[in-house]
């Protein structure tokens, strides 16, 4: 399940469901796959995450 918010660059994310999990930008079915290498990403204990590649902040569903 993907869910953006695109008031302020920001403030956008990218909701990742917990089924998602290991999870890689750029996600998988992306049609902009070969933007940047696969990067494995942790997410913090607030559930947040950024790309260092690309700077897309993605945040995990509770």
């Amino acid at each position: 399940m993907f869910l953006s918010q695109s008031n302020h660059p920001e403030c956008t994310f990218t909701l990742v469901s917990k089924s998602q999990i290991p999870f890689h930008c750029p996600p998988k079915g992306v049609k902009t796959w070969n933007m940047h290498p696969k990067v494995f990403l942790s997410f913090s204990d607030e559930g947040e995450s950024k790309c260092p590649y690309c700077g897309a902040n993605y945040k995990l569903d509770k």
